[in-house]
């Protein structure tokens, strides 16, 4: 009793309070029901481009104030960027699960403290177990039905608006544009936005990998992230290496050459920061090709606010092109890098030697930590870090070992007659196993993607490289063979519908192959 607290009422009875149930170990096979909120991805998403939209600008301002040795650009730029980190990360920060676990028990009790000042009465005695588990729940998005029935109804009010503006009837034009200014801006939010989360719903059903929601939204928050060098690359650096005085030829260089080299690298970059957690080359394709999706996220709400300025038609246009084209463009030249990346994770020494450097690194961080003070595994102790410390040859082995136990017998083909069989067999008691030789080939369908990184790589940038500068020459090439002003824009039109059309082809038979893979 001297260890428990006790309380004693106004006639001196005395009562005992219970201590709070222990936290456990959470039991290896717990599953637990969510409740499902599909929109809620679609907010967080949003939570996060808009202000990752503002600090991209903001560090592009600490960068030139760092070059031209301007404190106060560094200062101004540092004060508005922490903020919008601070929250972003508090948006997305790990969240655990608090779960209470009442299991019927002769020997338990029918009163429970779960912590100060709650408890928890059972109709029957129980015992009570208390666990913290990671929110590990599966990526929930709305249907794609109803997501491409909404952009597509976006689509259909910007055409109407744009119809009503050109009618040449004075109350029409005039409804239209009332119309135009209530509602613009919830069409610009709606319409970058909300084809990059159909495209993530429609990938993943496609591919049918079930995705932790952490973990998807990870991979998007690395393509946003990817953003910002590829930013600072293109307004900083590429301008100042293109070789031509012209300005026509200047901006098709930057295009086609200086944008699609830099965001293919610095995507295919974030992608290999999963390298240890990716398990094969499906698992590959789709985190390249979430992370090209955040890419285009952050990319589309930049070219789709602008395009507000070009009025209905130039909205409703740019909403069309980039949400059925660009954005699975940026997704399947990433994926095409990812799935390479994958490849390249089925080397288990490799992804073995690449998970002990980031532990050991993580594990240096918290002896330093706990060096100065700062309490960091939680432990109550400033000893550093106490759990075990592998060594690479301990990495390894165990990756060998992982690697001997994923070969599991298979029996492949029909019977053979004895004379098929090598000379390995063996015989005890009746019971015989014979090893027969044969090659299993599999026809593969869908388009397959070089395995190597850099000749996928150098693959989603030509892809890239294409639709960027076909686009740009498009509008050039049909005023020189004297199309006039009408016919110039019907060819570029037509010209972006095919490669729309192929960007959709390619998308469908990259993800065909890489499901042919298992």
């Amino acid at each position: 009793m001297e260890d428990q607290r006790v309380y004693i009422d106004e006639i001196g009875r005395m009562y005992r309070i219970k201590e709070p149930v222990l936290l456990s170990e959470p039991p290896e096979n717990l599953r637990i029901a969510r409740t499902s909120k599909p929109w809620s991805t679609y907010l967080r998403m949003l939570g996060t481009v808009i202000p990752a939209f503002f600090l991209m600008y903001a560090l592009l301002f600490l960068v030139i104030g760092l070059v031209s040795l301007e404190p106060g650009i560094v200062l101004i730029s540092g004060l508005c960027s922490a903020p919008l980190v601070v929250f972003i990360l508090s948006l997305h920060k790990p969240r655990l699960v608090h779960v209470q676990l009442a299991v019927p028990d002769e020997m338990g009790s029918q009163a429970h403290a779960i912590s100060t000042g709650v408890s928890l009465m059972t109709p029957m005695k129980t015992t009570l177990f208390r666990f913290l588990v990671k929110d590990d729940s599966i990526l929930d998005v709305p249907p794609n039905r109803q997501l491409w029935g909404i952009f597509s109804a976006v689509i259909l009010v910007g055409v109407t608006i744009s119809a009503m503006l050109y009618s040449e009837v004075e109350s029409l034009e005039i409804i239209a544009v009332l119309l135009f200014i209530l509602i613009g801006i919830p069409i610009w939010f709606v319409g970058f936005s909300l084809p990059v989360l159909a495209w993530w719903g429609t990938s993943n059903k496609l591919l049918g990998l079930p995705t932790r929601r952490r973990d998807a939204e990870a991979w998007l928050m690395a393509g946003m992230a990817s953003a910002f060098p590829a930013f600072i690359f293109n307004s900083l650096i590429a301008p100042e290496i293109i070789p031509f005085d012209s300005v026509y030829w200047t901006e098709f260089s930057l295009l086609a050459v200086g944008a699609p080299f830099c965001e293919e690298i610095f995507k295919a970059m974030a992608v290999a920061l999963f390298l240890p957690y990716i398990k094969g080359p499906k698992h590959g394709f789709q985190v390249g090709f979430t992370v090209g999706l955040g890419f285009a996220l952050i990319e589309n709400f930049q070219y789709i606010g602008f395009s507000l300025l070009g009025g209905p038609v130039g909205l409703s246009f740019t909403i069309l092109v980039r949400g059925i084209g660009s954005i699975p463009g940026h997704a399947v030249w990433t994926a095409i890098s990812g799935t390479a990346i994958g490849w390249m994770a089925t080397d288990k020494e490799l992804k073995a030697k690449l998970s002990w450097k980031a532990r050991s690194m993580a594990i240096s961080a918290i002896d330093i930590a706990e060096g100065i003070g700062i309490d960091t595994d939680g432990d109550g102790d400033l000893s550093g870090f106490d759990g075990s410390r592998p060594t690479m040859a301990d990495a390894l082995n165990q990756a060998s070992k992982e690697n001997e136990e994923s070969k599991p017998w298979m029996i492949i083909g029909q019977e053979t007659d004895a004379g098929n069989l090598t000379d390995s067999e063996l015989g005890v008691g009746g019971f015989s196993v014979a090893y027969a030789e044969y090659r299993v080939s599999r026809a593969l369908s869908g388009i397959h993607t070089p395995r190597g990184v850099a000749p996928a790589l150098a693959l989603s940038i030509a892809g890239h490289s294409f639709w960027n500068g076909s686009s740009f020459l498009s509008l050039s090439a049909a005023q020189l063979l004297g199309l006039g002003e009408l016919g110039s824009t019907l060819a570029a039109f037509a010209w972006i519908i095919f490669l729309i059309c192929s960007v959709l082809f390619v998308a469908r038979g990259v993800i065909r192959g890489v499901n042919s893979l298992e």
